[in-house]
């Protein structure tokens, strides 16, 4: 049976996000390949976790591969559960990040990060969120949000609430209130 809970549903759209989207990659010469997304890492909590767990994954040797590209959703967040027409409504906030370089300039972490990697990853979110059934759409497809591209993470470091830095540089795509309005749970759809 299908979760009816943001953090699930979530979980759910971030694996289906990797399947069909493809990321071009550009080597020490410059040439440029398509590759198949990798497997996304999800994690959700407030920045502190996403930063914790973040490095707990770079003391493995396996976790350095793992750890990008991610989505993170950050909590906590308020639902609404007060509506015979929905089962939840929230808006929540979410990163969609990548390792990057700090030696990289804004037009290199344009092509190298931001249209190669991040705008694929974040386009395919969205249409995973859309055929996911447990979210309603409103009627012209669309599901509100806010969205921002940050620049200076990869520079000048992503911090958390209480200033800790990450350890390594990302480049990011924030999306704030993102309105997910969760369906009443269906039989048809468990």
């Amino acid at each position: 049976m299908r979760s009816y809970q943001i953090i699930e549903i979530l979980a759910d759209v971030v694996k289906a996000t990797a399947s069909g989207c493809s990321l071009t990659l550009i080597d020490g010469s410059g040439e440029k390949y398509v590759i198949d997304c990798p497997k996304i890492n999800y994690t959700f909590g407030n920045s502190q976790y996403v930063k914790d767990r973040l490095d707990e994954l770079s003391l493995m040797p396996e976790g350095n591969q793992i750890k990008f590209p991610l989505i993170a959703l950050f909590c906590p967040f308020k639902e609404a559960r007060d509506s015979a027409e929905y089962y939840s409504r929230a808006n929540v906030n979410i990163l969609i990040a990548c390792s990057t370089s700090k030696d990289y300039s804004n037009e290199q972490r344009l092509v190298y990060s931001f249209q190669n990697i991040l705008r694929p990853i974040y386009e395919r979110f969205l249409l995973a969120l859309k055929d996911d059934g447990r979210i309603d759409v409103a009627y012209n497809g669309i599901i509100g949000h806010d969205y921002s591209e940050n620049y200076s993470y990869g520079r000048y470091g992503a911090h958390t609430g209480t200033g800790d830095a990450l350890s390594e540089p990302i480049d990011a795509i924030n999306i704030s209130n993102l309105v997910l309005t969760v369906k009443k749970p269906n039989c048809r759809l468990q």
